[in-house]
């Protein structure tokens, strides 16, 4: 029996209080960075002691995720995303006022469980309240943990250089806040939404799950993560190596993340608009000249580089998220979990490489280093098919089926 497509408006009030919740969830997690040079220089941490930390901050989260989403998909459990908003608030608030190693080291790894918790979930309601504009919603929910992400340390300085290390606590209203928003804004949409599942729940008994074309995806999106990471890491030492001041440096890559939150929304409307392979191929192939050339660039030349860098690198994060959950239409939290899990960990694991090159030779290298990884995002992105379960209205690859014929 044939089931007929369902075509929904966004919920744009849906997609905008689970972009809020998703961008408390990775300030929580950005916070926890930007807390260490004070533990360092107020607890007397060593830079071992350091490396613990941020171990507990990331790899937990990557190892959740995947298992987190599955759960999710089981048993429909809207309760993560407060649950896990109010945890992961509450652990980067605790971190502050306990003297205990320990202690704070345990209160990192809650944190990371609740930033873990969020996102599968959040990604799921995400899609749904997209309706038929998949990737713009989704680029909605995404480019609220990218400026989550960027506010973390500001929020860090604000509240702790004032406060001391108790000021942490101040933080954990925000994640509070969005946790009660999420929990009465979900439960609205919820109910209206009540009319579509069955026809919905029709169509994905009728879709194959396509393994092989997630793992490519996983890969892609890992590698991708490398290329942002290093970036985000190595254009301000590259700078500081050059003379430039920590400031300033450091003033680049604020620059580099706000345009990277530009270019997540502009990545999914233009994939609605002109195609998802176009979004997938067309950023990486521009980004390979643009970070080769960084080094022999000067400071104000290098600014409106990074900002086109910075569009381009992120432009198909919520292509990449929507095309998870369609190769895997009846496991989207285990979808999600996977992608973003893959996405932290490789980008820790390429970081952590790129740690070692630049010990060994020189911020330069890294770079142009760095600069070949899109080239690899983009052959991937390429080998992609079309997802089975793609929605019809959404366009795949018009403009790169005129220029290649496919």
């Amino acid at each position: 029996m044939s089931v007929t497509a369902v075509t929904r408006p966004p919920s744009r009030a849906t997609l905008l209080v689970l972009s809020f919740g998703h961008g408390c969830s990775d300030l929580c997690s950005s916070a926890t960075s930007a807390l260490l040079p004070f533990l360092v220089v107020e607890r007397h941490y060593t830079y071992a002691a350091v490396g613990v930390f941020v171990l507990a901050a990331s790899v937990g989260g990557a190892l959740l995720q995947p298992l987190i989403g599955h759960y999710g998909d089981r048993t429909g459990a809207l309760w993560l995303m407060p649950a896990g908003l109010v945890v992961g608030g509450l652990g980067i608030g605790v971190v502050g006022l306990v003297n205990n190693r320990t202690f704070a080291l345990f209160a990192v790894a809650v944190c990371s469980i609740g930033v873990a918790a969020y996102h599968p979930e959040g990604a799921r309601w995400a899609r749904r309240a997209a309706g038929s504009a998949a990737t713009t919603g989704m680029s909605i929910f995404s480019v609220g943990g990218g400026a989550g992400f960027a506010l973390g340390p500001l929020l860090v300085a604000a509240a702790v250089v004032p406060l001391g290390l108790r000021g942490t606590a101040v933080i954990t209203l925000l994640p509070l806040a969005a946790a009660a928003s999420v929990v009465y804004q979900v439960r609205r949409f919820r109910g209206r939404e009540a009319d579509h599942s069955l026809a919905e729940r029709a169509q994905k008994e009728q879709r194959a799950e396509e393994w092989w074309p997630f793992a490519r995806l996983a890969l892609m999106y890992g590698v991708q993560s490398g290329v942002v990471a290093g970036l985000y890491a190595y254009v301000p030492l590259y700078l500081v190596s050059r003379g430039t001041s920590p400031g300033s440096s450091n003033t680049m890559s604020t620059v580099l993340l706000v345009a990277a939150a530009v270019g997540t929304l502009l990545g999914g409307r233009a994939a609605d608009r002109i195609g998802r392979r176009v979004v997938l191929v067309a950023p990486q192939l521009v980004l390979v000249p643009l970070i080769a050339v960084t080094p022999s660039l000067g400071f104000l030349v290098l600014i409106p580089a990074v900002i086109v860098i910075g569009l381009a690198m992120n432009a198909n994060v919520s292509v990449a998220i929507v095309l998870a959950q369609e190769y895997l239409p009846g496991r989207l939290g285990l979808a999600s979990g996977l992608t973003v899990g893959m996405s932290v960990g490789m980008g820790g694991l390429v970081a952590a490489l790129l740690g070692l090159l630049g010990e060994a030779t020189s911020p330069a290298t890294v770079l142009y280093v760095v600069a070949a990884l899109p080239a690899l995002v983009a052959a991937l992105a390429f080998s992609l098919p079309q997802p089975a379960a793609a929605l019809p209205e959404s366009i795949w690859s018009r403009a790169l089926r005129e220029a290649f014929g496919r």
